[in-house]
């Protein structure tokens, strides 16, 4: 069984500074849902990113619906489709449009051929504070509160454009539009506007050039060929912008307590890796059949603690003479057959 030790070094004032949270929350994920995206087009949005979401059946077969008998025209099947999403940072809101309807994936809306509504669908257009603008895209009719964006209709009076930069249509501008702040919830994700499956499409702007989006948090893996492990080489951002190409991406847990039971023992040291990342600590670990499970409780980050499971009752004696000679107090320790899984504090 693999070893894990985690030293109390990641805290609020360690996460890159001027990076963003990511768009979406682990909360709002399913069992062995993961979201997805790759490398963008070029021009203005050449550094944005159209994400979706896909569930593990195996490491070879990641289905983006949820059953894979079920209709994939049927916009609820997918597994990304409703899924909420966050404002990545504070800002205030310069554009919007809430209730167009919603394409029959692989199809175009009538009226969005005929320029009624604009290619964004419901959207959002977002001054941010650092004086860059973001556009979230492709939300369900009416998922964007109305207290943060008050366009009701579902078609423009007119038709759209023409823009200037950044390109918000002139139907769609907002004066004296709703302060946001960053985790916000500001709508789900669905199939409006120039979206031809469900998917949300963010990206950031500034003069006229794309901008880097850079994220504090969040573990991401290589997608390519459509192949990932739930446990092997997941990757911090860690203040970085996401790769390129094809990937998974996790991102952060709000701070807060949790509890979560059998996690399979293969996959324990990337979730250690992604509540830590989020910013919380383990308060109890307990395990099963040798490390085949574990069952953990967790809370906010606080002070310095350490961490090892998978360990042999010779290895976990050493490693509690040791910490305890440093200062740490062992305040969880349990046994499973052969293994040892603890926590220790300071």
């Amino acid at each position: 069984m693999k070893k894990v030790m985690m030293l109390a070094v990641l805290t609020s004032a360690s996460l890159a500074a001027n990076a963003a949270q990511l768009p979406f929350s682990a909360n709002d994920l399913g069992i062995g849902e993961r979201f997805s995206t790759g490398t963008h087009g070029a021009g203005i949005q050449a550094m944005g990113k159209d994400i979706g979401a896909r569930r593990h059946v195996s490491d070879n077969n990641w289905p983006w619906k949820k059953n894979n008998a079920v209709d994939g025209k049927v916009l609820d099947n997918h597994v990304i489709y409703n899924k909420p999403f966050y404002a990545m940072a504070d800002g205030t809101v310069v554009g919007c449009w809430r209730n167009a309807p919603e394409n029959v994936p692989g199809s175009s809306h009538p009226d969005l051929v005929a320029k009624r509504f604009a290619g964004g669908g419901n959207h959002l257009w977002i001054l941010q504070n650092d004086g860059s603008y973001a556009l979230y895209a492709h939300a369900t009719p009416g998922s964007i509160p109305k207290e943060i964006c008050p366009h009701d209709a579902a078609l423009f009076s007119g038709t759209q454009g023409p823009y200037a930069s950044p390109d918000i249509d002139p139907s769609v501008k907002v004066s004296n539009g709703a302060k946001i702040k960053a985790g916000q919830m500001l709508g789900r994700v669905g199939n409006s506007g120039s979206s031809s499956g469900p998917h949300l499409h963010v990206h950031v702007e500034k003069d006229g050039k794309p901008v880097p989006m850079k994220f504090d948090r969040g573990l991401t893996r290589s997608f390519g060929g459509q192949t990932a492990s739930l446990s092997k080489s997941w990757t911090r951002v860690a203040g970085n912008t996401l790769p390129e190409g094809d990937i998974l991406f996790w991102p952060h847990r709000p701070i807060g307590n949790y509890t979560f039971k059998g996690t399979p023992g293969v996959e324990y040291q990337t979730f250690f890796d992604h509540m830590t990342d989020s910013g919380m600590m383990p308060d109890l670990i307990t395990c099963k059949s040798s490390g085949k499970t574990y069952d953990t409780t967790w809370s906010p980050w606080k002070g310095s603690w350490i961490s090892h499971h998978g360990m042999s009752a010779e290895q976990a004696a050493a490693k509690h003479k040791t910490y305890v000679a440093q200062g740490f107090k062992r305040t969880s320790s349990y046994t499973c057959g052969s293994v040892t899984v603890a926590v220790w504090k300071k």
